[in-house]
């Protein structure tokens, strides 16, 4: 798997698929952190990643989506907040297995793959990926990428 591995910058990556979202989503609003570090990623899957985050908070929230990126030591990451329902705090772990929805928690209907797929993804890069409520209400996905 890792040679499909390339160096790409995040911001590069989320700007791409805001423009590409623009057509969809009236303003994703970006706050990324300058002099993001390039990091060696399976460029198409991580930007599945997010697309499919993007694509929970339009389907969940309420119109509104921020994308920020980060960056520390060890890790690289992005976060895709909405401004939802949110989901439950005993929902979040289930979240993550295929077929399982939070549809209950956020009436709509999916495959229930999403997440799954998303985690696996982050897994096999050995990233991290953590769905924690807002205190101004909706979701906020973050997921962390190793930077060696």
């Amino acid at each position: 798997d890792q040679q499909a591995h390339e160096p790409m910058q995040i911001n590069q990556l989320i700007e791409d698929l805001v423009q590409l979202e623009a057509k969809r989503t009236d303003g994703i609003e970006m706050v990324l952190s300058p002099d993001c570090p390039v990091i060696n990623m399976n460029i198409i899957a991580v930007k599945r990643v997010l697309a499919n985050l993007v694509e929970n908070a339009r389907r969940y929230g309420n119109g509104w989506i921020r994308i920020t990126s980060g960056w520390d030591k060890e890790w690289v990451r992005f976060c895709v907040e909405d401004n939802g329902p949110g989901i439950r705090p005993d929902q979040i772990q289930t979240l993550f297995q295929p077929f399982t929805q939070g549809d209950t928690a956020r009436g709509s209907v999916g495959s229930g793959l999403g997440l799954a797929i998303i985690k696996r993804i982050v897994e096999r890069h050995q990233g991290q990926i953590l769905l924690d409520n807002r205190r101004e209400g909706g979701l906020r996905a973050t997921v962390r990428l190793p930077r060696d």
